[in-house]
């Protein structure tokens, strides 16, 4: 069975955006007592035009977008797209059927570039983001970026801004280092080093002597660094944390920034420990007041 990424190969945009036209044609002149459903899982959506809209694949460009199916009770999540003329699930999409996408790919392909979007957009920020951690922006059409896979599905991505591209943040100012702006791992495939394996693949990509990466660092940034320089401690002039575009005032190193996340790790830790007994002591003497007073 093929997949989106597979059929739309040598598919254009101009080509993606007029089928979704004419099916939006169709769905006008439909009749509305008995839509088009589309199944997901257990559930059954009618397809109608108050639940179908375009959205932009590359975030503010406004230029180029994809038709989407929200869901009912949630007018913010998409739960499918329509590419090569029918809906898919979000699951489906970041799915392949060709052998040879295997590891770390770089992005090129109109269907690799829904793939990015569906694992940043919806399934990072929508389903995997933690609490604490920033949203990554949506990755524009010429962002150099690799998605990771594994037996046939998009299990990560990171992304990176070249040596001398443009700063989104500052239009006057270029990046000074390479710069790996975003990573994403999926939670199910954590803790099998494929954090590492991104890490490892930015830097055999780029030949400079300084590389950067994105501050803050994420927990998945942190882990995979802690493993880095375990594996080469001689690299560690080479990694920096970087802010706005890298000149040298705007960076650290990667290994003062591990000791800072670890210093705050520990005084969570510390206060923990002494906030808990505090607690309970005070809550102990306050029962006992209402006993003896009772």
């Amino acid at each position: 069975m093929a997949f989106p990424v597979d059929m739309l190969e040598n598919c254009s945009h101009e080509e993606l955006e007029n089928s979704a036209e004419d099916y939006m044609s169709d769905l006008r002149c439909g009749d509305p007592e008995n839509p088009e459903c589309f199944s997901l899982l257990n559930i059954t959506i009618p397809i109608s035009l108050s639940n179908v809209g375009f959205v932009p694949l590359y975030g503010g460009d406004q230029t180029q977008k994809i038709l989407a199916l929200f869901a009912p009770e949630d007018s913010l999540t998409a739960v499918a797209l329509y590419l090569a003329d029918q809906w898919w699930a979000i699951d489906d999409i970041v799915k392949t059927s060709v052998p040879s996408r295997e590891g770390l790919k770089q992005v090129s392909t109109l269907g690799e570039r829904v793939v990015l979007y569906v694992l940043n957009r919806i399934i990072y920020r929508k389903q995997e983001m933690e609490r604490n951690e920033i949203p990554f922006l949506c990755h524009s059409s010429t962002d150099y970026a690799k998605i990771l896979w594994k037996k046939g599905e998009a299990i990560g991505f990171y992304s990176v801004k070249p040596t001398g591209s443009i700063c989104a943040s500052f239009l006057t100012q270029s990046y000074q280092l390479p710069v790996l702006d975003t990573m994403f791992l999926r939670k199910k495939c954590r803790g099998k080093d494929f954090g590492l394996h991104m890490l490892e693949d930015f830097v055999d990509s780029f030949t400079e002597d300084a590389l950067g990466l994105r501050y803050p660092l994420s927990s998945l940034m942190y882990t995979a660094c802690k493993q880095y320089f375990e594996k080469y401690p001689g690299d560690h002039e080479l990694l920096w944390e970087v802010e706005g575009v890298g000149h040298w005032y705007q960076r650290i190193p990667v290994t003062r920034a591990l000791q800072r996340e670890s210093r705050v790790l520990g005084d969570v830790i510390y206060c923990s420990h002494i906030f808990v007994p505090v607690y309970l002591s005070l809550f102990l003497v306050s029962v006992e007041y209402v006993y003896v007073n009772a």
